[in-house]
């Protein structure tokens, strides 16, 4: 006797008891049993793990306390239909479906077919800059918190949208989204090159989203002059190094990748000019000639100068020092210095575009000098000085 299977979504099959707030994964049972001919008892995994009280187990799918229920249950019915439809058409010839030809089937049609998740995860190229690579890992892993696995068919507007629903759910600011939805959309376009999806169907044709305007925060003359005047212990080499890395950022506009990077080779004689980096910064296609005894009176190069001769066995200027450590010293001299916000090297390198904008007010020289890939960048900090000059004048009392 002939029976068809009963291919159904579970959840928790195992009943492993769960911690409150522990997912488990849900599968998707085929099951036949001994009245037919031929028993299946199988659990096909989807991939998809919810917690206890997202699931309906009356409904058997997911419940609205999933934010993404509505394509978690497309996930679950199209396996189902999927295997269903494998079902029939064993049927059709008069065959049976087994545990045996359900596997051969599903590893055929998952190696078949790449998802756009497998093929982001495949794609990130392991030759770029660690930076990059690191922010396209943390696109990922986003990703998958928000959907474990997105099929090519599945990617269009709605599936945009209610990414970036998610992202601010996860109170993400809007900088760091709109870099979420240019690596999605980075990968999409990929895709489109390499036949794997249609050009015609790219849902950022149609979804925009805007990079806002940067809070460019930096020191004044008086908290730098602060910072200058600590006097480190020779006990504290770490704290001495790190004060000395972030004014000489400060001093050149620098970011930290590229004092990290600084090398013999990048520091010549120029000349009346004296001591020059020549240096193609990272974020920068050309490089950038920065004379140091030009700057803020020769001060960068007085930090040089304690390093220089030394040098690293790689080549390096500056001795190695770790992002968590280099932090960590960085609020000390905050509050040593009596300074009232977060100091980075983001910071630094504000400062210095900030100072050359209040000492020149030539915003040529800012793009030269901080590598800027056009004006309007540099003129940012021109419409910043302005703004503090005319705060200024308005506390002035003319007569």
């Amino acid at each position: 006797m002939h029976l068809k299977a009963e291919i159904v979504p579970v959840f928790n099959y195992k009943n492993k008891k769960l911690a409150p707030g522990e997912s488990a994964p849900v599968h998707i049972s085929v099951y036949r049993g001994r009245a037919s001919n031929v028993p299946v008892r199988k659990f096909v995994p989807t991939g998809i793990e919810i917690k206890a009280d997202e699931w309906d187990e009356k409904a058997l799918k997911v419940n609205t306390r999933n934010l993404n229920y509505v394509h978690i249950n497309k996930v679950l019915r199209d396996i189902v239909a999927a295997i269903e439809d494998f079902e029939y058409n064993l049927i059709n010839k008069g065959q049976y479906l087994t545990s045996e030809n359900l596997e051969q089937f599903l590893n055929n049609k998952i190696s078949s077919r790449e998802s756009f998740t497998e093929f982001f995860r495949n794609e990130i190229d392991p030759t770029m800059k660690r930076g990059t690579r690191k922010e396209h890992q943390y696109t990922f892993n986003l990703l998958c918190q928000f959907r474990q696995n997105i099929p090519f068919d599945d990617i269009n507007l709605t599936l945009i949208q209610d990414f970036d629903r998610f992202m601010r759910s996860k109170g993400l600011k809007q900088n760091t989204i709109f870099k979420h939805h240019q690596h999605i959309h980075r990968f999409i376009r990929l895709a489109i090159i390499k036949e794997k999806f249609p050009e015609n169907k790219n849902p950022y044709r149609y979804f925009k989203t805007k990079k806002e305007a940067g809070n460019r925060i930096n020191l004044t003359m008086a908290e730098l002059k602060r910072i200058e005047e600590i006097e480190v212990p020779d006990v504290y080499k770490d704290l001495q190094l790190v004060k000395d890395l972030f004014l000489f950022s400060c001093y050149t506009g620098l970011r930290f990748s590229d004092v990290a990077t600084l090398k013999a080779e990048h520091i010549v004689e120029s000349g009346d000019d004296g001591l020059c980096i020549i240096k193609k910064m990272e974020k920068v296609p050309k490089p950038v000639t920065l004379p140091l005894d030009l700057l803020f009176a020769g001060k960068p190069r007085e930090i040089l100068n304690r390093y220089y001769l030394n040098g690293q066995k790689d080549g390096t200027v500056f001795p190695p020092i770790s992002n968590q450590h280099l932090n960590r010293q960085l609020k000390i001299i905050a509050q040593v210095a009596r300074i009232n916000m977060r100091l980075t090297f983001h910071v630094a390198r504000h400062t210095f575009g900030t100072m050359l904008a209040e000492l020149t007010q030539n915003p040529y020289l800012i793009m030269d000098l901080m590598g800027h890939a056009d004006i309007q960048t540099s003129m940012i900090y021109i419409h910043r000085s302005q703004e503090r000059i005319n705060r200024q004048l308005r506390n002035v009392v003319w007569w």
